[in-house]
């Protein structure tokens, strides 16, 4: 037989969490009220959440809390409070996408298995490498990534990987989209996604991912080694849930077990009639992006529930084996036991002589097998049972639930754990901070795409430019300000210049070429390769390589990483954070979508171009929003339509103390770039405050307003 794999179900209520586990899912992944990232889920309370752990482990289950959203610091103290519970209680792992969520957890529960959330966006085998160091158990790689690449994380890291075989996708990658978030102030990262993907854009729906369906390609999913199969589906219901569950399980059991599965087209049809998109699609797996996968006129199949969902009723028992001695004069005895666990119980029962009709075995095993409202099912009873004995059927009840209780509770304690003590957490994460005591202005970094807008800004005595990798090749190596190099969004194990080997030869190749001050980094991955450069180079960590909190900040400095203000938390937020000395961004169009589907793809057909391609969308509102195709690297930004313009807040500013300023220019040409910039320079007092905006029409970002 065949390595076995876990089958992984969702659950956004009770009623979901039953049918996952009577359609045979290995595992549960749910949330609590607080920090997942479903907010609108159901979810459990903490009171469901111990019960079903109970039931999860009766019957040989696990159970994951999905905590997978960023925190704030006024919110990292609930983590305490919020695990405590579920953790005492056998709790087997817990999702988290917030690199400080991370650490905490940790530190504060050194026993629970802490798997890194999709939203984490780890795209290869150096940034799961990165975390296996933070001691995370399992990563849940990016949905983008292809199987080959899936199996070289595996080979390289040896961590579990769990991967999502059915369900919805979404068209960025997972913890990269701040589209809802700036457009709607629904944040993704804080579980409130309202999904603009799925919105029409020029009267096309070029964002609207078909969903996930990989039924038929089972077998080369678990030959790869993937430990963990997941489906997606915390908003479905328990029919979705017991139906797309139920399928899976037959067919990866079929796989198990005889190395082959032919799939029924029944099986499919009720598959695709559970709320699918367009009949689905075998999603990253085998393709880079593709309009095949694109949902160009929506439309969503039904089928209604399975006329053999059993969410309601009894779930699958868990198989005892029952022995009773009952002899006179003594306290009957009761013996519970399977494979894996085993209970010897002497009651406060004593038989008594009989005077008419004697206990038979027959009598003992018809009353022990009532097992019925529990979660066992006796598979073997035998009894040893006196001569001219006699009981009273309450007596024998009573012998079956003093077995069956110890049984129970035999279980359940070996997943207990000890409480943990705050006071240890407080005494082992000590969190640092920076001060930015330097009376001078912070510098000014301009953030370039172009070359005629590195042109203007160094024509404009900038402190630094950053620019893109793709465009180093470029650039005159003699430029009179500091350079620094901006590496990809996301960085995979194969395939384009946005590969690990690829970055790697191009940065040792640019620093013989080029004087470079430092490095921006979008991910882990790139923290990573870039170790062995951080005590001669600066590295600073842009908006996707979230520090929330004063947690996540704190790992991020110790690793060599100067961060960016959070572009989500407001003016108060960031005051409570209380770091400075990061950098601030304080003009551009922010990045909303970063993904591996391609919008200019999707509308024109792919045509491959060294210097990509430049597009707009239009939006419901009549909003345009800038579109970046980077072809050498496969790979799509979205921009807001507007920019952010926030140079003229003097008390954040004030507050914040940022060790410099940056200028990120996106569609700006030659001339607007250099009048963005003089305007500032002209006009800012020792503390960087300059009295203007750069925009007819602006935005002020989440500074006022932030996000739940």
């Amino acid at each position: 037989m065949m390595k076995k794999v876990e089958l992984l179900a969702p659950a956004g209520d009770f009623e979901c969490f039953k049918a996952a586990l009577a359609a045979g899912a290995d595992a549960v992944y749910l949330g609590l009220d607080r920090f997942g990232a479903r907010a609108y889920a159901g979810n459990l309370s903490q009171e469901e959440l111990r019960d079903a752990l109970d039931t999860a482990h009766i019957l040989g289950r696990k159970i994951y809390l999905t905590v997978n959203t960023l925190l704030k610091d006024d919110e990292t103290y609930e983590l305490f409070a919020l695990l405590r519970g579920p953790y005492m209680n056998g709790l087997d792992g817990v999702i988290v996408q917030d690199i400080g969520a991370m650490e905490l957890i940790r530190q504060m529960f050194p026993l629970l298995p802490v798997h890194v959330s999709t939203q984490a966006a780890v795209t290869g085998t150096q940034g799961a490498l990165f975390l296996k160091r933070l001691g995370v158990s399992r990563i849940v790689p990016a949905r983008e990534l292809s199987l080959d690449e899936i199996k070289n994380m595996k080979e390289q890291t040896g961590l579990e990987l769990e991967c999502f075989i059915h369900g919805s996708m979404c068209y960025c990658y997972s913890g990269k989209c701040l589209m809802s978030s700036f457009i709607g102030g629904r944040s993704g990262n804080r579980g409130r996604c309202a999904q603009p993907c799925r919105l029409p854009y020029d009267l096309a729906y070029p964002m609207s991912l078909k969903d996930m369906c990989m039924l038929s390609d089972l077998p080369k999913l678990i030959d790869a080694g993937i430990d963990s199969f997941k489906i997606e589906g915390r908003m479905k219901s328990s029919d979705y849930v017991y139906t797309v569950t139920s399928v899976y399980r037959k067919y990866i059991d079929l796989y198990l077990l005889h190395g082959r599965c032919d799939i029924e087209e029944d099986d499919l049809k009720k598959l695709v009639g559970q709320y699918t998109r367009d009949g689905g699609c075998d999603g990253y797996y085998f393709r880079h992006n593709g309009t095949g996968m694109i949902s160009a006129s929506p439309s969503y199949v039904s089928g209604g529930a399975d006329e053999k969902n059993i969410r309601s009723g009894s779930l699958p028992a868990c198989p005892v084996c029952i022995e009773c001695t009952i002899k006179a004069d003594e306290p009957a005895c009761i013996n519970v036991y399977n494979d894996g666990f085993s209970v010897s119980v002497q009651t406060d029962v004593i038989p008594e002589r009989s005077l008419n009709r004697p206990l038979s075995e027959a009598d003992v095993v018809k009353q022990l097998s009532k097992t019925g409202g529990t979660l066992f099912e006796p598979d073997d009873i035998k009894a040893d049972v006196g001569p001219d004995l006699f009981l009273t059927n309450g007596q024998l009840n009573h012998i079956r639930r003093s077995g069956i209780d110890s049984f129970r509770d035999e279980i359940l304690r070996s997943h207990r754990r000890k409480e943990p003590s705050w006071e240890e957490h407080t005494a082992q994460s000590p969190v640092s901070f920076t001060c930015n005591d330097d009376a001078r202005p912070p510098k000014v970094v301009a953030s370039v795409l172009t070359v005629d807008q590195l042109q203007a800004a160094v024509g404009c005595n900038v402190d630094s430019v950053a620019v893109p990798l793709a465009l180093m090749e470029h650039i005159h190596p003699d430029i009179n300000c500091s350079l620094y190099v901006s590496l990809p969004y996301v960085i995979r194990d194969d395939g384009y210049a946005n590969s690990e080997g690829a970055v790697c030869e191009s940065v040792e190749k640019l620093l013989r070429t080029y004087d470079i001050e430092g490095f921006y980094v979008s991910n882990y991955e790139s923290v990573k390769l870039l170790e062995k450069y951080r005590d001669d180079h600066k590295i600073i960590g842009d908006i996707h390589m979230y520090a929330y909190n004063r947690a996540a900040y704190d790992l991020l400095h110790r690793s060599g990483i100067v961060t960016t203000v959070p572009a989500e938390l407001n003016e108060h937020e960031l005051a409570v954070r209380g770091i400075t000395g990061e950098e601030l961004i304080i003009y551009g169009r922010l990045p909303m979508m970063v993904s591996a589907s391609c919008v200019y793809n999707t509308e024109r057909g792919c045509q491959r171009s060294p210097k990509g391609h430049s597009l707009y969308m239009t939006d419901r509102k009549n909003e345009k929003l800038f579109v970046r195709c980077i072809c050498s690297e496969c790979t799509n930004v979205i921009y807001n339509s507007v920019p952010i313009s926030i140079a003229d807040e003097k008390k954040l500013i004030g507050k914040i103390k940022p060790s410099s300023v940056r200028f990120c220019f996106t569609d700006e040409g030659m001339r607007d770039t250099g009048e963005i910039l003089r305007r500032y320079i002209s006009n800012r007092d020792e503390t960087g405050f300059a009295p203007v905006t750069f925009s007819v029409k602006y935005t002020r970002g989440h500074l006022k307003r932030g996000v739940d």
